[in-house]
């Protein structure tokens, strides 16, 4: 026997010395994935990478990337003629390494390129109602009422170059489609509702929206850029609109929430464990396998998806109130036994149950990873390595670290022998089951359902007021609703957009939506068509002008046989405000955006998607919002037919004890899930899918109660003080999701903790009566 015995400890000596090489090799490769990762705070990133209906991700990527780099500012000056804050702004801009392509100013240089390339291409950018006026041979009248308008300004050098004004009207035809914007003392104008003029000025951040440290470092430095136009020029207002400013915002929130929460929980938990073990040794002990369990968690989500985001941190703090049940477990058999076992055979006792218990927790994580939202994979990553690492620390290392731990024999004995005895008498079974079973009607008859991603992180207030004043100026919505237009090549897509757009001008005129805006880049047929149209027509419309005496010359329509190519037209003036509504990727695939603004016939738009023909229509929140109630159905189906199957087991497994007491068993898990989700009702928060996703949490770390209570092997004082601190511990650290910022969480942390508690208070429904002592 104890040459057995000695051998074992040999072994689990052994395994202790791997474990801590393990520990070390994760230390040094933890240090080097933190320097080489980054810090992810975006929202959109938290919802699923998969898109339908065969649209290259890539493309959706691109776009998404070069909207989230876009930042708007609009300046009122105390006199809307004094242009000096405006352009010490600019400069500001200009002057920062931070962003590039600074614009809204257009100066000499600017307007003198712009129209250059434009007469030089005035023939292969013809605008579409130029184009139809020539068809139907009216584009003479246009000209005609050009000449005569006292407003028009048309000289006799215009008319000379450019005797069609094709030049004038392509100008025209694009600035009807800048919204309110207008060009004022060379700068981009619009005014708001009381007449005042704001000047607009955009810029492209040279990084990413959501590097953590770099945007909030850029966003002190433009809080501080604002405070000094404020002083400098007295009067002066302010408004800006970007990604930026929301993720900057994002990561304070989540920064707060991390510390309340992980502080809060630690507190907590130390002193509850301070309060039973009298002493600092579990503390250590505790923390060890906690950090352990972080580490091991942090390592195995750099690796497999290079990055963390900050939700995930958030949600990974109550992942310690479960790591720190099995060294609870651990301690507190060997508070109370630790003068009658060893701690080999202490462990030895534990084992099964330990291992049980890392099963379902590991189970009811690993369900996560089926949902497609990257934030919760993470999540189940996190927690499911992290269980193991803590899980390890405590079966390997603490045999060997509690030797001193000291010994308090008769704690707890007084509360669980009460406990024990009130969930034995049937008055009080009957009595909590009639008002578990009330509160749970009452709130399910007051739950509602919400699946609007939109109300999952309340955004703040002054950010919304600003971009919504932003739209009211411009007239340019911020709605993420855009037809992308995308084919093999870029000759491919431009001619699909031709196509497209007079069936989208058609639903325009029908009142389907108000506005849309689309490059004025024509394709080489387009650009060919527009030629052989010009120099058909043109000494038509010439004779005519000569007739009214207007002294002009056919055009030279020979010189004019370079096309546009997208490359150029992306470096010339004339893509300014439009070039990020094109996208060319390597493999020559491209791809144009047409933003639709104010929508009044959703179903109507949608209808328009052609994807065989390179046309989809997406409209992002609305897609979420579907998916988001798709997963929340098949994860209730999901969910059920998992309660069925343990319901079923408890059972089976129970039967010996008679059908009463098999049925009971189940209760716990049942009701657990009913007050879980009757709380929603109750506090009239609407369910959503990261409900039903926490209740796969609330099954898998319930049901560890249940299953403690309810073997025969376990009935002693021990495992219900063990029980009672894993339960308080797990509340700790999951019930402080409530206060939380993001609502998301918020929702998370109700469901996990109501239902844990539930399945907390009646676990001693799955005692044997008969075991009990």
């Amino acid at each position: 026997m104890n040459n057995c015995y000695s051998n074992k400890i040999i072994k689990l000596k052994h395994k202790a010395i791997l474990w801590g090489i393990t520990v070390i090799c994760l230390l040094v490769v933890a240090c080097q994935l933190i320097s080489n990762s980054k810090f992810n705070s975006s929202v959109l990133s938290l919802l699923p990478k998969e898109q339908t209906n065969h649209v290259p991700i890539e493309i959706i990527n691109g776009f998404q990337d070069r909207l989230d780099k876009q930042l708007v500012w609009l300046i009122k000056p105390a006199n809307s003629n004094n242009l000096e804050a405006v352009n010490w702004w600019y400069q500001q801009l200009q002057k920062n390494p931070n962003f590039i392509q600074v614009n809204g100013h257009f100066d000499e240089q600017f307007q003198q390129n712009w129209g250059q390339f434009a007469y030089k291409y005035r023939y292969q950018l013809i605008d579409v109602n130029t184009t139809e006026r020539l068809e139907t041979h009216k584009q003479f009248a246009w000209v005609q009422s050009q000449i005569y308008s006292p407003f028009s300004g048309v000289s006799a050098t215009e008319l000379n170059k450019d005797p069609l004004l094709l030049t004038r009207a392509s100008q025209l035809s694009r600035l009807s489609n800048t919204g309110n914007l207008t060009i004022q003392n060379n700068w981009l104008t619009g005014k708001d509702k009381q007449g005042n003029v704001w000047y607009m000025i955009y810029a492209q951040l040279n990084g990413s929206s959501f590097d953590l440290n770099q945007s909030h470092k850029i966003v002190t430095e433009l809080e501080t850029l604002t405070e000094q136009l404020k002083t400098n020029y007295p009067g002066t207002e302010i408004l800006k609109r970007g990604v930026l400013f929301y993720s900057d915002n994002a990561s304070i929130e989540a920064k707060k929430d991390i510390s309340r929460i992980g502080s809060l929980s630690i507190i907590g938990i130390i002193v509850l464990i301070i309060a039973v073990f009298r002493s600092i040794t579990p503390i250590l002990l505790s923390l060890l396998s906690i950090l352990i369990g972080i580490v091991c968690g942090l390592v195995a989500v750099l690796m497999i998806f290079g990055e963390i985001h900050v939700m995930t941190l958030v949600m990974s703090t109550s992942v310690i109130g479960i790591t720190i049940d099995y060294s609870l477990h651990y301690l507190t058999e060997r508070l109370l036994n630790g003068n009658n076992e060893s701690p080999y055979a202490s462990l030895k006792k534990l084992i099964s149950t330990l291992t049980i218990a890392l099963c379902t927790s590991f189970i009811a994580y690993l369900v996560l990873l089926i949902a497609p939202f990257p934030g919760l994979k993470q999540l189940s990553i996190f927690a499911v390595f992290g269980l193991i690492g803590a899980f390890l620390t405590v079966t390997c290392w603490y045999p060997f670290l509690v030797k001193n731990l000291p010994v308090r024999q008769n704690i707890g004995h007084r509360f669980s022998t009460f406990w024990l005895k009130l969930w034995e008498n049937k008055k009080m079974q009957w009595i909590t089951l009639s008002i578990a079973i009330v509160f749970i009607g009452y709130g399910f008859n007051n739950l509602k359902v919400d699946d609007d991603i939109s109300k999952l992180q309340v955004l703040p207030a002054d950010l919304q007021k600003e971009e919504q004043d932003i739209i009211n100026i411009t007239h340019q919505s911020s709605d993420q609703k855009w037809f992308i237009v995308f084919g093999d090549t870029a000759e491919q897509t431009l001619q699909r957009l031709e196509s497209f757009l007079p069936k989208l001008e058609q639903a325009k005129q029908h009142g389907i939506f108000q506005q849309y805006q689309t490059i004025n880049l024509p394709s080489i047929k387009k650009q060919q068509y527009n030629i052989t149209l010009i120099n058909k027509l043109a000494p038509e419309i010439v004779s005519s002008l000569q007739q009214i005496g207007v002294n002009v010359k056919i055009p030279n329509i020979e010189d004019s046989n370079d096309f546009i190519t997208p490359e150029m037209w992306l470096k010339s003036e004339i893509s300014q405000g439009q070039n990020l509504l094109w996208l060319s990727l390597p493999n020559g695939k491209s791809a144009t955006l047409i933003p639709i603004g104010n929508v009044n016939q959703l179903s109507d738009i949608s209808a328009l998607s052609q994807v065989d023909n390179g046309i989809h229509w997406l409209d992002r929140h609305t897609e979420f919002n579907t998916m988001f109630t798709n997963y929340r159905i098949h994860l209730s189906q999901l969910i059920a037919s998992a309660v069925i199957i343990i319901c079923i087991c408890f059972i089976f497994y129970n039967r010996k004890y008679g059908v009463i007491i098999a049925l009971k068993s189940t209760l716990p898990t049942l009701l657990s899930i009913g007050v879980a989700l009757s709380v929603h009702g109750i506090i009239r928060q609407p369910l959503n899918l990261f409900s039903m996703l926490a209740l796969i949490l609330v099954i898998g770390i319930g049901i560890d109660y249940s299953l403690f209570l309810g073997n025969h092997k376990s009935q002693t004082n021990s495992a219900l003080l063990a029980v009672t601190m894993a339960a308080l511990t797990t509340l700790l650290s999951f019930g402080l999701l409530i206060i939380s910022n993001t609502n998301a969480i918020m929702g998370f942390g109700i469901v996990l903790t109501s239902g844990i508690f539930t399945a907390f208070i009646f676990a001693p429904l799955a005692i044997k009566q008969t075991n009990i002592t």
